[in-house]
């Protein structure tokens, strides 16, 4: 789970104890979920996570150390544009959580991936994100 979402979570949590209401907490939306799908080392050494072209990891390569909140005027290793871009995202961690969003400034739904994992971002991410966190969550 992401700090941001614990966040979000943890006030939900208490605004309810203060109504009294013990409802369960449901997701941020269906399409925002992890995606992990193998194990990734992000194609570069030294960067926290990665956004890749094509599938599976494949294609150019965007690896970060730092958050972007606008993926505009950025390119992957082969030249095309990231923002609305990528299918994969990978993480090179062992603590931290990589995720894109499909707004800028962390907005909108999300897919996300454990360290040290990859995925395909699913059919609502994919081709369509606008900010990335190499480093989203660490525990």
């Amino acid at each position: 789970m992401h700090l941001r979402e614990i966040r979000t979570k943890a006030g939900l949590v208490a605004a309810m104890a203060v109504v009294g209401v013990g409802a369960a907490i449901a997701p941020a939306s269906a399409d925002s979920a992890n995606v992990d799908g193998w194990s990734d080392h992000c194609n570069y050494s030294g960067v926290y996570g990665c956004l890749y072209y094509s599938p599976n990891g494949a294609g150019g390569i965007f690896g970060s150390n730092k958050y972007y909140y606008d993926l505009s005027n950025h390119t992957f290793s082969d030249g095309h544009t990231v923002i609305n871009d990528a299918a994969s995202i990978g993480n090179y961690t062992v603590n931290c959580g990589s995720t894109t969003w499909q707004g800028k400034h962390a907005s909108g739904d999300y897919n996300w991936v454990h360290a040290g994992r990859g995925g395909n971002l699913n059919s609502s991410l994919r081709n369509n994100e606008e900010s990335f966190d190499p480093a989203a969550s660490c525990t």
